[in-house]
């Protein structure tokens, strides 16, 4: 590639072309030059280059008018006009060609580069993104250039100008090769639509790779699975003593006999991960990060890429209950999780302040600990989301309700237990499918499959992340307190499990107890036998 050519095609187009007429003291005096006779040209005494210095060479003052050029814009000290006069100024970065250009001491050609991959944080163009900061640290992307056949040169980075993000990009020039190599990316403002703006990777004026990117402001971490919370048939006690006849007789989940349960105690401990005594034909529980999600443009847009706490494990502590203690803690659906405690695999950790009691659904939590604000029909709320929107395939959550408990009974029936011990827990579980008695059998254990709780509270003490944070976690770790956000939903009383969907990401206001929403606490929900309503209703 002749670098040299590219400059006269630069002053060509500045002028109008490369057969514009240009008057004055020089004309078009780089037409008819080697690249010797233009390093060694000089304009009423003035070297046009300071060989090796670009931002020293008059060449370059004169086209951004730099003293002592700019008269004509009011550059102080300036005596002759920016360059070209009389004409629109030369482009920001076909200036910062030239001086780079001289920088590298005038290189008549370079080698041609090949094709160049180029990555915003690990993701492709248009799954790209870079988030602007809310702490004094800004937060840097990381963009990683390669070339795919191992040639190697010189290259620029640039943000292409006009009305999307604003960003800062450090070095602005890099050596390319088979290698990757990095560039720190910062964003100084949102952008104001998915995918508009772009790094480009430019040698000379031609454009080897480019990449189309969001710019996000208060960015949430999504993550997603399912839960397991192993709790006592309501109406019995959250304390009742192991092995005591429970509303549900000699066939109580927990066992009648406190010298052989069939099955451990149950321990109300809320699980993302490592279940305990999951039972057969009930689907395996795990919570992941799945996505970074933000505001752009009026919508949400989801980003399920460029992102390293993408694919990590999310786990609570290992005392995390819900906390309504039979009413006398908290009301139905306006329970606690006490000894809130939460981990994304060993980069992210936190803690919230210990629960306390809310006696009544009118009273506003009084702990940063994650509080539910009512108990919600899904079916009856259209911001409830679909079953689809779980990768379930049901028009509507009643529908799945049924098809759960159907599909689970013919499974129970058709199952052929491994020994006396299962063939116990199969019986027993067969009961609690087909008792007709009022508040028990199918209606109520589809109950608790149509409601979600929404949980929220305060991430604000025993914080820590992993050394170095990049991307979310130096976002979250950034913040006074990290908000908790989560839906417990669609909870099988039978398998003692559920879905849960939840973000972390910065709190709306200071740090201060939320009410809880009159919209949510309306919603009237029936009190049946076996049916844990809310997860937890004891």
């Amino acid at each position: 590639m002749n670098q040299f050519q590219q400059v006269k095609k630069i002053l060509d187009n500045s002028v109008g072309g490369a057969n514009a007429v240009v008057g004055g003291p020089h004309g078009a005096f780089w037409r008819n030059q080697s690249r010797d006779q233009f390093v060694a040209f000089k304009i009423l005494g003035l070297p046009i280059v300071a060989l090796g210095n670009g931002g020293a060479s008059n060449i370059v003052k004169a086209m951004r008018g730099e003293t002592p050029f700019g008269q004509d814009i009011g550059t102080p000290g300036a005596s002759i006009r920016r360059m070209p006069a009389g004409r629109a100024p030369v482009p920001s970065e076909q200036i910062a060609f030239i001086s780079e250009w001289i920088d590298a001491g005038c290189p008549e050609e370079v080698p041609d580069i090949g094709a160049i991959e180029a990555r915003l944080g690990g993701a492709p163009s248009g799954s790209a993104f870079v988030i602007v900061s809310e702490s004094a640290t800004p937060i840097a992307a990381r963009l990683t250039l390669r070339t795919t056949d191992g040639s190697q040169g010189d290259v620029a980075i640039r943000a292409t100008t006009g009305g999307g993000a604003v960003l800062q990009i450090s070095p602005t020039s890099v050596r390319v090769s088979g290698a990757a190599t990095g560039v720190d990316v910062v964003a100084i403002t949102p952008s104001a639509g998915l995918n508009d703006t772009a790094i480009e990777v430019v040698q000379g004026s031609t454009v080897l790779a480019s990449v189309a990117l969001t710019a996000i402001a208060r960015p949430a971490l999504r993550f997603r699975g399912s839960f397991q919370c192993r709790l006592a048939t309501d109406p019995d006690a959250f304390d009742d003593p192991w092995g005591k006849d429970s509303s549900f007789g000699m066939f109580a989940v927990e066992g009648p006999d406190p010298a052989n349960p069939d099955e451990p105690p149950l321990d109300r401990i809320v699980r993302f991960h490592d279940a305990v005594a999951l039972r057969p034909f009930c689907a395996p529980i795990g919570v992941v990060v799945t996505a970074v999600e933000a505001q752009v443009g009026g919508g949400v847009a989801q980003f399920g890429i460029g992102e390293p706490l993408i694919g990590e494990p999310v786990r609570l502590g290992p005392a995390c209950k819900f906390d309504g203690r039979n009413r006398t803690f908290a009301p139905d659906g306006f329970e606690p999780i006490s000894d809130f405690r939460l981990e994304i695999g060993s980069s992210f950790s936190g803690a919230s302040a210990p629960a306390v009691a809310r006696p009544s659904p009118a009273d506003p939590p009084a702990s940063t600990a994650p509080y539910a604000n009512g108990i919600t029909l899904l079916d009856a709320d259209p911001a409830g989301g679909n079953p689809g929107d779980y990768g379930i395939s049901a028009a509507t959550w009643a529908e799945n309700a049924w098809t759960v408990l159907a599909t689970k009974l013919a499974q129970l029936v058709a199952q052929d237990p491994d020994d006396e011990r299962a063939g116990r827990i199969r019986d027993r579980r067969v009961r609690e499918h087909v008792d007709t008695r009022p508040g028990h059998g199918l209606n109520a254990l589809a109950t608790p499959l149509r409601l979600m709780e929404r949980y929220t509270g305060l991430i604000d003490r025993e914080r820590s992340s992993a050394p170095d944070p990049q991307g979310m976690l130096a976002y979250l770790a950034g913040l006074p307190a990290v908000r908790f956000a989560a839906d417990f939903l669609a909870f099988d009383t039978d398998c003692q499990t559920g879905h849960v969907t939840g973000t972390l990401d910065a709190p709306t206001a200071p740090v201060a107890p939320m009410p809880a929403p009159a919209e949510v606490a309306r919603v009237a929900v029936p009190t049946v036998g076996l049916a844990r309503i809310p997860l937890d209703q004891q």
